[in-house]
């Protein structure tokens, strides 16, 4: 059931395909330099970002104040965090794209090939405990390696039954590994289970991952020929202009629902499994629709806050822009790792380092080249 759901490897496919294509068409479209082209994409991520992180950064503060029990700010502060990872690995294989289209130009399919190979190697050494603390290096190669097929594919790679063959032996690899009982079939966390396949991204969430990737690209001619309705456009062009907004505060209605309806006796709680069960969620499912509903409303009629870029203005000379853009998106991207894995509030704390360590990631972005030509689409 969680593979249904589990649809990030796509999200970091597409990106890739997509980034590849924006790369590739900086100067003969737009005629952007690398920093200036590097700057207009991490400010598309940071900007709503920096929205989200502020807000809830504000409210996390102000509940503390009130001295709201330290574990529901806690619980709370980490579940409207912990998705933030994505966007940490995001910025990071974004700002390394000149790179990957690089060396994917130069050793083609050899790249993924050896970055699934060097996290195959530390997904084995952490299980085997010869290493403890380069667990977050498999969130970078595991999600790079997808980031770097989507790349493949834009650049024809991936063409012919190459896809297929990638869907069937991925598949089969993935079979295998949950077939010898060595990985979870869960393909999402599931808490107190011993072994995880995302946190950190295991090698059976590689060959998960590359079975997805083959078989999108393999559908990709018919899911084309069905979305190039006017319709259908219009309405992927607008989801896909909130679509950073949308992930952002998608966890928001869960928290409130259930620190707002448990508490309150609004929800209840029967015996897991049962009937009465089934109806409880049914219940769930249809509040959390109604809060949701609301708050796409709300982030809709906020669109230029909660959905624009990062604001860019001149103040360093030309031959530091890029150095400071690759600096503010590497420490953004700490401070959101950070966020994510401790939450806005550990131990009932706001993580004031953290989050200054996000904002000077912030500001360093939006330090323009004072001649730079900074794109407005």
């Amino acid at each position: 059931m969680t593979w249904i759901f589990q649809a990030v490897p796509t999200f970091f496919l597409v990106a890739g395909w997509a980034t590849a294509v924006s790369w590739t068409r900086r100067r003969t479209d737009a005629g952007l330099s690398r920093q200036a082209w590097l700057r207009h994409r991490v400010a598309r991520v940071l900007g709503p970002s920096a929205a989200y992180v502020v807000l809830v950064s504000a409210v996390v503060v102000l509940l503390q104040i009130a001295h709201v029990a330290s574990s529901t700010l806690e619980y709370a502060g980490w579940a409207i965090a912990m998705h933030l990872w994505f966007l940490g690995v995001y910025l990071v294989v974004v700002s390394l794209t000149p790179i990957a289209v690089a060396a994917q130009r130069r050793w083609g399919l050899l790249v993924p090939a050896v970055s699934a190979v060097i996290l195959v190697a530390v997904d084995v050494a952490l299980r085997l405990g010869l290493i403890s603390h380069m667990g977050w290096l498999n969130y970078l190669l595991c999600w790079g390696v997808l980031y770097q097929l989507g790349i493949a594919w834009r650049n024809g790679l991936l063409t012919g039954p190459r896809p297929v063959l990638l869907a069937v032996g991925s598949a089969a690899v993935l079979a295998l590994l949950i077939w010898q009982g060595l990985y979870p079939v869960s393909m999402i966390g599931v808490p107190g289970q011993a072994v995880q396949n995302t946190s950190p991204p295991s090698a059976a969430m590689l060959a998960f991952g590359c079975a997805q990737a083959g078989l999108v690209i393999a559908l990709a001619p018919a899911l084309n020929r069905l979305l190039r309705g006017s319709a259908v456009q219009r309405v992927l062009t607008l989801a896909n202009s909130n679509v950073m907004a949308l992930y952002l505060w998608h966890m928001i209605p869960v928290v409130l629902v259930a620190i707002i309806g448990y508490p309150a006796g609004l929800l209840p709680q029967p015996p897991e499994g049962t009937a009465a069960w089934w109806l409880a969620r049914l219940e769930w499912v249809f509040v959390l629709g109604l809060v949701t509903a609301a708050e796409l409303a709300l982030l809709w009629w906020g669109r230029r806050l909660f959905a624009a870029p990062l604001p860019t203005f001149s103040a360093v000379p030309g031959r530091w822009a890029e150095p400071a853009t690759l600096v503010g998106a590497a420490s953004a991207a700490y401070g959101l790792a950070y966020l994510a894995a401790a939450g806005f509030a550990p131990d009932g704390n706001f993580p004031w380092l953290a989050a200054a360590t996000f904002a000077a990631g912030v500001l360093l972005v939006a330090l323009a080249p004072s001649r730079a030509a900074i794109p407005t689409s």
